[in-house]
């Protein structure tokens, strides 16, 4: 019997409304001891405590509840049932796919008006079979796993890792999201399976959490240049590499504070471009953002090849800059176009103690010079990819696991991340696509951005009807998670 996929609006209104007791408490420690000051936050509720001494929390209320969000909306999972909370007309689509990214199913909605929507999983699927659901409002994407159970009921599955790394599959219904921060310690995100119950939080210290950075929005890592004049300059500069003379331009804010740790931009350009196209096109645009966040920022553009000579030449651009400037150590960063992507790439594989992470335009992962062997430690990376690029394809061959799209995928798989089929844009949807993996290890999110367009305007790509590129805002919002 062939089951039907069906939308059903829940409300006419756009509301899912209903009293809802929660009444939910627990302890915040770490190592056996309390941890005092923790922020714990109920997600879908939106609603916060604070640990006191004894790292508790709690967390009381009883009330009519209101689904709609803002933005494109919302997408949540539970015991088989997808519920999407739609804040204004917007496309919707679900696909299927098996363990091995085969599509199953695809279900294309239409575009829905605001309002509340739910789609239940069709029970015709093998028993125990383990399914990925990906679900879209507009340019925005969720994944999901689910089981399948004899009784047609499922919850979503959650990877977890043990201790030798092997991953098993746990089920539960989620109803919502539970959130713990507190300073010196990772964040920590888990399922809520009922709001009346007991639930006991242990935190990692930043030390023992494997972000090498030290947690997110760490304090600034001063250079041996902080504190004294700079000798540096800003203009077109020559710089001598193993008997070599390599041509970099070099770009200090207006309002250099030498006492003040400076954010660095490696910016590299396309095949056959030079810095001084960098510096005239803005750093890909980039560089006014900095400006008009008063963020203090170093740019600097590399003459490069994409090849071998352009590791050391990295090197020793960096130590240069250390020595003459006041630089964020923990916050030197790397993008580019076409070849400059390509170039991301190649340090991001084995500059990931340096670079705290990359943004690659267009980039492949091929006819570049890659470092053999490549370092298996995490990297923070953004992609970026037209959908219709030929010149540095989402996918250039499957079978050596070459273009965008595996880049991506090895990014996902050395953080940790829960590997999943990439949403990407397609032609229902009417801007940009973002899509970003999920469980990553603390620090390192692998982001990919799709669009409809060619290889050539991927460096300043616009949605229909805007004026301005996303590319130079996502690349900058992406640095400043760090």
């Amino acid at each position: 019997m062939r089951h039907r996929l069906l939308f059903s609006l829940a409300l006419s209104n756009g509301l899912l409304a209903g009293a809802q007791t929660v009444n939910l408490r627990g302890i915040v420690s770490s190592g056996g001891k309390p941890v005092s000051g923790a922020v714990v936050s109920l997600l879908k509720k939106g609603i916060k405590d604070t640990t006191g001494s004894d790292g508790g929390y709690a967390f009381s209320q009883s009330t009519a509840v209101s689904s709609l969000s803002s933005g494109d909306g919302m997408i949540s999972f539970s015991d088989g049932v997808l519920e999407f909370e739609i804040a204004e007309p917007s496309p919707v689509a679900i696909e299927v796919f098996d363990i091995k990214s085969n599509r199953i199913k695809a279900e294309n909605a239409g575009v829905q008006g605001a309002g509340h929507y739910r789609w239940n999983i069709p029970g015709n699927y093998p028993v125990n079979q383990l399914l990925i659901i990906r679900a879209s409002i507009g340019n925005r994407a969720s994944t999901f796993r689910y089981l399948a159970t004899r009784g047609g009921h499922a919850g979503e599955a959650v990877f977890m890792r043990t201790r030798d790394g092997r991953a098993m599959a746990k089920t539960a219904a989620a109803i919502d999201s539970l959130e713990v921060s507190a300073a010196g310690y990772s964040t920590r995100k888990m399922m809520v399976e009922a709001y009346d119950a007991t639930l006991n939080v242990s935190l990692d210290p930043v030390e023992n959490s494997g972000d090498y950075w030290g947690g997110l929005k760490n304090p600034p890592g001063k250079s041996a240049g902080c504190g004294k004049p700079t000798s540096l300059t800003s203009g077109k500069k020559t710089l001598s590499i193993n008997g070599t003379n390599m041509a970099y331009n070099i770009t200090l804010p207006a309002n250099y504070d030498p006492n003040t740790a400076s954010v660095v931009v490696f910016i590299y350009h396309w095949v056959g471009g030079q810095p001084d196209q960098m510096t005239s096109n803005k750093y890909y645009g980039i560089q006014p953002i900095a400006t008009a966040a008063n963020k203090q920022t170093i740019f600097i553009a590399p003459n490069h090849h994409a090849a071998q000579i352009d590791h050391p030449a990295f090197d020793a651009l960096l130590a240069l800059l250390e020595a003459n400037a006041c630089v964020d150590t923990t916050r030197v960063f790397a993008t580019g176009y076409s070849h400059g992507g390509m170039m991301t790439w190649s340090l991001s594989t084995n500059h990931q103690k340096k670079i705290r992470a990359g943004a690659g335009i267009a980039a492949a992962n091929y006819n570049v010079y890659t470092p053999n062997p490549k370092l298996k430690d995490p990297f923070a990376y953004m992609g970026i990819t037209g959908m219709d690029d030929q010149t540095c394809k989402w996918v250039n061959s499957d079978a050596n696991k070459t273009g965008a799209k595996y880049i991506a995928l090895e990014k996902a798989e050395t953080n940790g991340c829960m590997l999943a089929e990439i949403t990407t844009w397609k032609s229902s949807d009417p801007k940009h696509v973002t899509f970003e993996f999920s469980g990553c290890k603390s620090g390192y999110p692998v982001v990919v951005a799709t669009f409809n367009g060619p290889h050539g305007k991927a460096e300043r790509a616009t949605d229909p009807g805007e004026s301005s590129s996303w590319v130079p805002k996502e690349i900058w919002a992406f640095f400043m998670r760090f």
